[in-house]
């Protein structure tokens, strides 16, 4: 399946093809933590909405480098770590878990470890406020 059949903004699709990807079975061959450094997906919200939209289908192209996402909690956990920066404290404050079980899922279902580029500038506005 071409990804410009899925339901995707204008704002992911550049950037996908920035990366070389077109097809959903070209995602088989990228980690999601590894796509998340990239300039193309730094905001995080690109990657976001892609996550979603194969969810939504019930396709999995990361499953080879992730687990398969089984819930809509899971798809926040990433939101809030992805795209708004959060530590994992807090995220488990959000949702009801430990921050030990949040980084589990994220390195489970994610294959994303490190601080992403969105929680960096996070803690960078925090420092000048």
């Amino acid at each position: 399946m071409r990804v410009n059949q899925l339901a995707l903004s204008q704002a992911v699709l550049p950037s996908l093809a920035k990366v070389g990807i077109h097809e959903v079975e070209q995602l088989a061959g990228h980690r999601i933590g590894e796509l998340l450094r990239r300039p193309e997906f730094s905001s995080g919200v690109e990657l976001h909405e892609l996550i979603c939209e194969l969810h939504r289908h019930g396709l999995t192209p990361f499953s080879a480098h992730g687990g398969h996402i089984q819930t809509d909690r899971e798809l926040e956990i990433f939101r809030l770590r992805g795209v708004e920066g959060l530590t994992l404290s807090e995220i488990g404050q959000k949702v009801g878990l430990h921050r030990t079980r949040v980084d589990q899922l994220l390195r489970l279902h994610f294959r994303l470890n490190g601080v992403p580029l969105a929680a960096k500038r996070r803690r960078r506005r925090a420092r000048h406020d």
